[in-house]
């Protein structure tokens, strides 16, 4: 997800005037939705607002709103059939205004990020944390082990202290290198019992034996339930990390987006 507060303070930090370019309103059908954020320099965009002949519009009346150096913002309506012949069928309204400093930039609400709690940095939890970089988590990866430790990821000893703090609406994905811990995770995030999603790696083979387990372990059919495994959207094919990455990635969109 573009992180346009950030984009547009790190070209502040450089010395460089931008025109925002906003969607303010929609009807009908339209490629991107309120909210969306396209920042354009003399020679360069950053983000976008659909794409097609309405981005390109858009792009040519901020560079010219940049040239006018106006402070105001300008409003720009387009109905994307006659307008732009874009077949969405919908009607966009933009804003545009020259950003020359931080006390320029509208004041927003962030975007939302969904809490995921990561338990193992291995090949998949690498390829996985690549691939949530660019969508809307907030991703806190931990391993037990030491080596594993870098900026995005975090070495821990007991798992209760973290997974008791997450908020109720926390996404957790459990795929560390050892099965038994595989379990206390499981267990510490049912007993749990408030959470988005619960997701573990494996095959259907260790499917059958957790479930099995859980039963033996007291744990209600309600409870074992609501753990999935195997992860991903079925139908996908490949062992590899970043394919396994990509199919959780969609899984996780999916949850949600309900």
């Amino acid at each position: 997800m573009f992180n346009w507060q950030s984009a547009a303070e790190t070209l502040l930090d450089k010395g460089k005037i931008f025109c925002l370019v906003r969607i303010e309103k929609t009807e009908g059908s339209t490629p991107r939705d309120v909210g969306t954020v396209m920042l354009v320099t003399r020679k360069r965009e950053y983000g976008t607002i659909g794409g097609g002949n309405l981005e390109n519009a858009a792009i040519i009346a901020a560079r010219k709103c940049l040239e006018s150096k106006v402070k105001d913002g300008q409003t720009l309506d387009y109905i994307l059939g006659p307008d732009v012949e874009q077949c969405c069928g919908g009607r966009v309204q933009l804003v545009l205004q020259n950003i020359e400093s931080l006390s320029d930039l509208p004041q927003t609400q962030s975007p939302a990020y969904s809490p995921l709690y990561l338990f193992g940095a291995g090949h998949v939890g690498t390829a996985l944390m690549h691939t949530l970089a660019p969508l809307p988590f907030e991703v806190r990866c931990y391993d037990t082990r030491a080596e594993k430790t870098t900026d995005n990821v975090r070495t821990f000893s007991e798992p209760a202290p973290i997974i008791a703090d997450a908020p109720k609406d926390a996404l957790f994905l459990i795929m560390t290198h050892d099965h038994t811990l595989d379990y206390q995770l499981v267990c510490a995030v049912l007993e749990r019992g408030n959470f988005a999603y619960l997701g573990l790696i494996g095959s259907k083979t260790k499917r059958a034996r957790v479930m099995s387990r859980l039963k033996k372990d007291g744990f209600s059919a309600v409870q074992i339930s609501r753990l999935t495994c195997p992860i991903g959207v079925e139908g996908i094919q490949g062992k590899e990390p970043e394919i396994i990455a990509a199919s959780v990635a969609a899984q996780l969109l999916q949850i949600i987006g309900q």
